[in-house]
């Protein structure tokens, strides 16, 4: 609870508003900037909010220096698909227009990054991201915890073979693929669309390095790595991590066992990979 400044923020957005939470380091010197994190939340589009990684955000902001917005996006049924993707990338735009009131030097490393449906709005707003002029070759990495990259009832041919675990760990703890295909029908995806999944965007080219964390007993744990290689493929600068035998979301069902406390010591990693080689991000 010291050592850090925590205040909530209105973002405008298509039909109404957004919270968003920011954290930011308190220094000594009130010129001190710091790199910028913007958070997207997990819960598959449907539930969550600014509470559920909290605790592990403040941790990160005070430990590495970094600034770090928190995105509360509309969650469905209330509002479908594609609203969570574009308040996502809504309040990425606005974090950029507001730098300095973040304390960020974007000169110093801009990081998208999330976990589960919030891992794939991370994916899908880097995307977006490099193809917008307003904010082209502003975010220089992603740190993708456990992401959701396609559905499986609309799985690319060329990739069904690398995409068997939702099958294969259908009804495993904590997510299975009858709950995850709920959450997506509530929330009327687009399984096809580039706002969803990355596997239909058209190229996966000049995209930021990425550090994606998989969970090894995950329904989603194929989808992690596929990405992970075909961005390779493009080009990307990837680093990836596998936690053997852990479920879905473990890190929250079990925060004291070993395995989530690497997971939080290995993001800390991937933060620092990402940024060791932006110019400038001493604060």
């Amino acid at each position: 609870e010291t050592g850090i400044s925590v205040k909530d923020h209105e973002v405008d957005v298509d039909g109404g508003k957004i919270t968003v939470r920011s954290y930011i380091p308190d220094s000594d010197s009130p010129t001190s900037t710091f790199p910028l994190m913007v958070w997207y939340h997990g819960g598959g589009f449907v539930v969550g909010d600014l509470s559920v990684d909290e605790p592990d955000l403040k941790i990160l902001c005070t430990s590495e220096n970094i600034s770090i917005l928190s995105v509360d996006y509309r969650l469905a049924p209330e509002h479908v698909f594609p609203t969570q993707i574009d308040d996502s990338f809504a309040a990425l735009k606005w974090a950029v227009q507001n730098s300095s009131l973040l304390r960020a030097d974007l000169n110093k490393g801009v990081i998208v990054a999330g976990a589960s449906a919030g891992a794939n709005l991370a994916a899908v707003v880097a995307l977006r991201a490099r193809d917008d002029p307003a904010v082209s070759q502003t975010v220089t990495g992603q740190i993708l915890q456990i992401p959701w990259i396609a559905d499986s009832r609309a799985y690319p041919d060329k990739y069904k073979d690398d995409l068997r675990s939702m099958f294969d760990l259908s009804d495993r703890p904590m997510l299975t693929k009858y709950y995850l295909e709920q959450l997506a029908d509530l929330t009327k995806l687009d399984f096809k669309s580039p706002k969803f999944s990355p596997l239909y965007a058209d190229s996966l080219e000049g995209l930021p390095k990425a550090f994606i964390q998989i969970a090894g007993s995950d329904p989603l744990r194929d989808d992690g790595i596929l990405y992970a290689r075909l961005l390779k493929e493009a080009g990307v600068e990837v680093q990836s991590d596998i936690y053997p035998g852990t479920p879905h979301g473990f890190r929250y069902a079990g925060p004291e066992t070993a395995a989530a406390k690497k997971w939080r010591q290995d993001v800390v990693k991937g933060v620092k990979w990402i940024l060791e080689s932006t110019s400038g991000n001493d604060a």
